[in-house]
């Protein structure tokens, strides 16, 4: 929210009350941008593994699949 509007139009306990919330969602919403950013990461890793396109080969009790 702007501050201009929280300073001029909300009582006390209000202000308190928004500052605290848009602190607590700030954090949260800064962790969920490292997490997006690390699983990005990682799909990226996987593409690039998929697109290198090298025999990855599997092998089941002894026997190869």
């Amino acid at each position: 929210m702007k501050e201009w509007f929280i300073e001029r139009f909300l009582s006390v306990w209000a202000k308190e009350t928004v500052l605290k919330d848009n602190r607590r969602l700030h954090k949260e919403n800064e962790a969920l941008q490292q997490k997006l950013r690390r699983l990005e990461a990682y799909i990226q890793g996987v593409e690039a593994g998929i697109k290198a396109g090298k025999k990855i080969t599997i092998y089941n009790r002894g026997g190869e699949v």
